[in-house]
């Protein structure tokens, strides 16, 4: 059994179960619980800088069968078969047979590598993996016929009663192992297993960690969880990261976020995704519920939507937070000079009013000047500051009349009582159109249809039933929605590459085709917590016409 060179492989078959925990699962598993999260976590140092556990239930993974295109399917079987010649290919060993039976959920936990060991990452972090054993005589079998294979050494030493095996591959890192309290524990660190054999005989575990077993019971709430992530101490640990991954993209530093729980699971109608957050109420202030009285003034051709509340507060608690982010004054100062090539003061004249409800949407249209597009854009303000929003809107005609590098007519006309103020390209039709729909209510629509969709819908957003699909299940009251009509979106998709000399590979098309929408909503479940939603509607596969 060999590894290639340059190639950071675990030298034998347990690396590549845990390795293809997410795809395989997915495929044709038949894997079952070995543990519960509350179990496992007793495992996990007590230093661990964050943690997952991964749900193997056979029957619930099973279900995902039910969803995606064929292609799509077959581009996750040919994934799966990849990292199987990948990991498996070298060892002689078969996943049916040799690993399946025994294996049961996973943990996966980053513990501080040790001072007197080369860090296995960039983050100065090493991965332990603890696996519940579902069936010890298994697992007991498949250690006898790997202590078969000529071409592993095997070293065995005792800790604190506990034995533990390092296995040395011809090539590639050593791993270490050992069992306790019937599960596996897997590093390429030996101090990373024995700090969890530490945590076996103590009272110290990640549950100790300030936020932690709080993240943990929580995450035991969603039903038909696959999937869950843990992140504490999200400051202590997002700074380290960001700092050693300053080439690459990392997770945002947020002022007052202090823990992160993410969890993926089954819904009837494909995947749902929910984020808590925990954070500090004086950097982060609350926000109350939106009246998504707004998505009326949206129609049902709406294929895209976010709406919510404060983008005015929201702008100065950024400038705020600024002041402690170097890096967050850079964007903010290339925002403002943006606005300020058109004469316009970011804090006053565009954000400084925008102190109610928003919303913004693409809208589905096929007619007048963005017809080719196969959409159009409009926003909807609602704002206690209308002289503010007028003043703004002055501006923004003049910059109609003296940036705009083509001939434009400004002109007001009525549109069912309400009086648009239009930009129109002659013989072409209007570009833009803005108005108020009420006294506090802003609109700017782009492309003639949507000016007239915006003022006088024939039916609104929320009557559409693809909308009612998605955002029948998310938390209502909340504080705004993302909405994607996925279906229309891939079809104007379809078409965009087509007109910008782009291809999209089969492969990409397929992922696609294989989401009906996508729609998310966020409410304040107490002072300090945050709950985000996701519901990824899949379409059934029987419910695909085969080419």
């Amino acid at each position: 059994m060999s590894a290639k060179p340059n190639v950071n492989r675990w030298a034998i078959a347990v690396v590549a179960a845990l390795g293809m925990a997410g795809g395989y699962l997915y495929w044709r598993s038949s894997w079952v619980g070995g543990s519960n999260p509350l179990e496992s976590a007793k495992v996990v140092p007590q230093d661990a800088l964050m943690a997952a556990y991964v749900v193997t239930d056979e029957h619930q993974w099973s279900k995902l069968d039910e969803f995606g295109t064929p292609g799509a399917q077959a581009a996750i079987a040919r994934t799966v078969a990849d990292l199987e010649a990948n990991f498996l290919a070298q060892t002689n060993l078969d996943y049916k047979t040799d690993l399946q039976p025994w294996i049961g959920n996973v943990t996966l936990a980053w513990v501080p590598s040790s001072a007197t060991e080369v860090a296995t990452t960039s983050l100065n972090s090493d991965l332990l993996l603890i696996v519940g054993i579902k069936n010890p005589f298994r697992a007991w079998w498949f250690a006898r016929n790997l202590r078969s294979q000529s071409q592993l050494t095997l070293n065995k030493f005792n800790y604190k009663g506990v034995t533990v095996s390092q296995i040395v591959p011809p090539q590639g890192m050593s791993i270490y192992q050992a069992t306790v309290n019937n599960k596996l524990l897997i590093s390429q660190q030996r101090s990373a297993v024995e700090k969890a054999i530490d945590t076996t005989t103590s009272e110290s575990s990640f549950l100790m960690k300030n936020g932690a077993q709080e993240l943990v019971e929580q995450s035991t709430e969603l039903d038909n969880a696959l999937v869950h992530f843990y992140l504490p101490d999200y400051s202590q640990t997002v700074a380290p990261m960001s700092n050693r991954l300053s080439d690459r993209a990392s997770l945002p530093q947020v002022d007052g976020v202090k823990s992160v729980l993410l969890s993926a699971g089954l819904h009837p109608q494909g995947m749902r995704v929910r984020f808590l957050t925990e954070v500090d109420p004086q950097s982060i202030p609350q926000y109350p519920p939106v009246s998504n009285q707004l998505l009326n003034r949206f129609p049902a051709e709406t294929i895209a939507l976010v709406n919510g509340h404060g983008i005015g507060q929201s702008w100065s608690t950024l400038v705020g937070q600024s002041q402690a982010q170097p890096e967050l004054q850079g964007v903010l100062l290339a925002i403002r000079q943006m606005f300020a090539a058109v004469n316009l003061d970011v804090d006053r004249e565009v954000f400084g009013w925008m102190d109610g409800e928003f919303g913004l949407g693409l809208i589905s249209s096929h007619e007048g000047l963005l017809g080719q597009l196969g959409f159009g854009g409009a926003v909807v303000f609602e704002t206690s500051d209308r002289p503010a929003a007028e003043a703004m809107l002055q501006k923004l005609d003049a910059i109609g009349r003296n940036v705009i590098p083509f001939p434009l007519a400004i002109a007001q006309r009525n549109v069912s009582g309400i009086n648009v103020r239009e930009w129109k390209i002659p013989l072409q039709g209007a570009l833009l159109g803005h108005g108020w729909l009420d006294d506090n209510s802003l609109f700017i629509a782009f492309g003639g249809p949507i000016i007239e969709a915006i003022a006088t819908p024939a039916s609104s957003l929320q009557e559409s039933p693809r909308f009612q699909e998605l955002a029948g299940s998310l938390s209502n009251p909340n504080h705004g929605y993302l909405y994607l009509d996925m279906e229309q979106i891939t079809s104007v998709i379809n078409t965009l590459p087509f007109m910008m000399g782009v291809k999209l590979s089969p492969e990409t098309l397929d992922l696609l085709n294989s989401v009906r929408g996508i729609g998310g909503t966020g409410t304040w479940t107490s002072a300090t917590q945050f709950q985000s939603e996701m519901l990824f509607s899949l379409r059934k596969t029987r419910e695909i016409p085969t080419q």
